[in-house]
């Protein structure tokens, strides 16, 4: 959910141009209506808006004829102009008058019925030299009025002008349109923005080089793209740093732990000779997972035709020394002699070596360890060890991540076998193996003949 006080940028583009539309409309209304106030000044003189306050004064008797009967507007305007008049006739000649009427004016009384709308100048009187003459429709039958002597037009027109039902029409409607246009236009301009939103949930640790394009975004988001790709360039150079010095670190481990190995095995053979060369081992098994860290980052895994039987067959030979060294069992079998899969040799071996290490470390002493190979691509390595409790078998696969805190290990093997098993398209599972103790299973695409 968005923070009230942060609204969405579509939100708040769409407010503040119909807001700005709105005034330019207001604005637009008032430097057009001035001219016009002013040239009515120039040539009305007076404000015609008092017709219909004549027109609702003037009452109609039982007998058809014409009457004043003053409300307390026309009161009001009486005593602010005191040479207000107005005079009104009907179709029939019936009519009805206020105040002085203008010898000028006196002519034309009888003829009004015959003008729609009239600006009369220069009636004789110095102070109230216009007049207007206007027609009013009534329920009742036409008016004509003329009238003189009261408010001119001033300014206050301006504003009775933003009151008209014509000028809040067209507002309305405008914000309307606006309402409905401008989103979509907003989106329409805003969906570069979306699409590089969409390359940036693709950036993932494991698949670093990846940049934002700026070809979708507005330009004025451009440098805000390159500032994120220019972070994102000093992250994967700090990875590549950190790759460099795990892989110079492991190699460099490597010789002292050979010949540490080395001299181990000249000396004699004892039980301390055996728990010295499976210390060795768990060395040299960190130095590889290091290593293999290394290479899966780098992606240099190499798919070939692997016999998963012959693979595991001589990883398991190779680690029968070191589970020998510290008093456990180990066996191979397989269903058939030959299941081949497409995989690199060399991590397959490394995450079986994990596998078989795994079950040397926590499968207690005197464990009996099975190495297994399906006929549909599935490798199993069993113990009878104490096994992995049910709410520990996921959590186990995440870097660094022991269930039983040790003085050996760092927790990264379990990690690279699923890792290395994702790569080759494969899962990974753990359970109980028949008759207690940790089972885990892999299984692997076998590769068709065309393959």
């Amino acid at each position: 959910m968005k923070p009230w006080n942060y609204p969405s940028l579509r939100v708040r583009l769409t407010w503040r141009m119909v807001a700005m539309q709105a005034l330019v409309l207001i604005a637009f209304t008032s430097v057009v209506a001035i001219p016009i106030v002013e040239l009515i000044r120039q040539e009305q003189g007076l404000d015609d808006g008092v017709i219909e306050h004549i027109a609702d004064s003037i009452q109609r008797t039982a007998a058809g004829d014409l009457e004043v009967v003053l409300d307390e507007d026309m009161i009001e305007k009486s005593a602010d102009f005191p040479r207000f008049w107005f005079y009104a006739i009907d179709i029939d000649g019936h009519s009805a008058q206020m105040g002085n009427i203008p010898a000028g004016v006196a002519d034309l009384l009888e003829d009004l019925p015959r003008l729609n709308s009239a600006n009369i100048a220069d009636i004789g009187l110095s102070e109230a030299p216009t007049a207007i003459v206007r027609r009013e429709n009534r329920d009742d039958g036409t008016l004509w009025i003329i009238t003189g002597g009261g408010p001119e037009v001033g300014f206050k027109a301006l504003f009775a002008t933003f009151g008209d039902s014509l000028f809040l029409g067209l507002l309305f409607l405008l914000t309307l349109v606006s309402f409905l246009v401008i989103p979509m236009v907003v989106t329409r301009q805003l969906r570069g923005v979306a699409h590089v939103a969409a390359e940036a949930d693709r950036i993932d640790v494991d698949q670093r080089g990846i940049r934002l394009s700026s070809a979708h975004v507005p330009e004025e988001l451009h440098s805000l793209v390159g500032a994120v790709n220019s972070a994102l360039q000093r992250l994967d150079d700090g990875m590549e740093r950190r790759q460099r010095f795990l892989a110079d670190a492991a190699h460099e481990l490597r010789t002292p732990i050979a010949i540490l190995q080395t001299r181990i095995e000249l000396l004699p053979a004892d039980e301390q000779r055996s728990r010295l060369l499976l210390d060795v081992a768990r060395l040299a098994n960190l130095a590889n997972q290091l290593l293999d860290l290394q290479r899966l980052d780098a992606d240099l895994t190499v798919f070939q035709p692997v016999n998963l039987v012959d693979l595991a067959a001589q990883v398991t030979a190779d680690m029968a020394p070191l589970a020998i060294a510290a008093g456990d069992e180990i066996s191979f079998d397989a269903e058939v002699d030959n299941v081949t899969i497409a995989g690199d040799a060399a991590s397959l071996s490394r995450a079986i070596v994990n596998l078989i290490q795994n079950a040397v470390i926590h499968g207690g002493s005197k464990t009996a360890i099975r190495v297994g190979v399906g006929r549909d691509g599935s490798l199993r390595v069993a113990d009878t060890g104490p096994g992995i409790a049910e709410e520990h078998r996921q959590t186990i696969f995440e870097p660094f991540n022991r269930v039983v805190p040790l003085d050996q290990g760092a927790g990264l093997g379990l990690n690279l076998v699923r890792d290395i098993i994702a790569r080759h398209h494969g899962q990974i599972t753990v359970g109980d193996a028949p008759g207690g103790g940790a089972l885990f299973e892999i299984s692997l695409p076998v590769a068709s003949p065309a393959t």
